[in-house]
């Protein structure tokens, strides 16, 4: 107990201190870090915790982007609002869509997942009256009332907070009942439904939980970007997403923050290198799955070792 209140005190001292020794662009950076680890998060649950292959992600931070932009600018309804119903929304699509495709598995489970991802970004080109089509559109700004944030200072202080709030409920989600009986069916489907568990149903609720935190996660990135383009939400950004999780940890929440923080920052360190930065990532995702399949987030520190 007194340990986590420490740690607990440790972190609002240094998101109190990060303002004011960090530059805007370093503020900006972070955001990006903690809105992307949202994202993430939703693999760490449904393939991790799961074990269910999903490219559809970059289909549901689509649908957060998008819904919560399109809710601001056509509905007046403000992001701070539109955000959590367009991840609502977006939970509810992603049961359906499990319900629909979690009969298959594997590959095939991979393809439908792809084809869906497909789905939705045709559509967001081709619905010009709502999404602007294949030129994008602006994301109006984040306003608690008559107060506009643009600035990565001013929204540091929204998305930093929001991104803690949701980590700490997954992490007590990933130890609850459900938590466990997901455990249960990454192991054995046969032997989980054996001991009463519904596994197609707790599979289409880890869609669901997927879909809305990548939904969550795209609204929040949505106004750290400041403009939509339909090409940021294909299939290759399905698969970076799934890379990011390999890399960082797919059955750890931390592995998240730890694979979306070297996704984002790597191509800063890498700037004169930026023809090779495809090749980087692939290579480094081929090292992760053969030296560190668990990703980094399973390294640990054993002080025992040293000598």
């Amino acid at each position: 107990m007194i340990v986590r209140l420490a740690f607990s005190a440790i972190a609002v001292g240094l998101f109190l201190l990060a303002p004011h020794a960090l530059r805007d662009y370093q503020l900006f950076q972070l955001c990006l870090i903690a809105a992307t680890a949202v994202i993430v998060l939703g693999l760490v649950v449904v393939t991790g915790m799961a074990g269910q292959i999903s490219l559809a992600q970059s289909a549901f931070v689509a649908l957060g982007s998008y819904s919560s932009a399109i809710l601001a600018d056509k509905c007046h309804i403000p992001l701070w609002a539109g955000i959590p119903v367009s991840a609502v929304v977006a939970a509810f699509v992603g049961f359906a869509l499990g319900q629909a495709t979690l009969r298959v598995a594997g590959h095939y489970l991979a393809l439908a997942t792809l084809a869906f991802t497909a789905i939705v970004q045709l559509i967001l080109i081709h619905a010009d009256h709502l999404t602007g089509g294949a030129a994008g559109m602006p994301v109006p700004g984040f306003a608690i009332g008559s107060l506009v944030l643009s600035k990565a200072g001013q929204l540091y202080y929204v998305v930093v907070p929001a991104v803690a709030a949701v980590f700490v409920m997954v992490a007590n989600l990933l130890r609850s009942r459900f938590g466990r009986m997901l455990a249960a069916i990454r192991q054995s489907e046969t032997a989980a439904a054996s001991v009463g568990i519904d596994v197609l149903r707790c599979k289409a609720m880890a869609f669901a939980a997927s879909a809305f935190l990548g939904a969550l996660g795209g609204g929040l990135l949505a106004p750290l970007t400041s403009y939509l383009d339909p090409a940021q939400f294909g299939i290759i950004q399905a698969i970076s997403l799934l890379a990011m999780a390999v890399i960082g940890g797919l059955r750890s929440p931390v592995g998240a923050v730890l694979g979306s923080a070297i996704f984002i920052l790597l191509p800063d360190v890498l700037q004169h290198f930026q023809t090779y930065l495809g090749l980087v990532f692939a290579l480094l995702l081929c090292v992760s799955i053969i030296v560190r399949p668990d990703g980094l987030a399973s390294l640990r520190v054993n002080p025992g070792r040293s000598r």
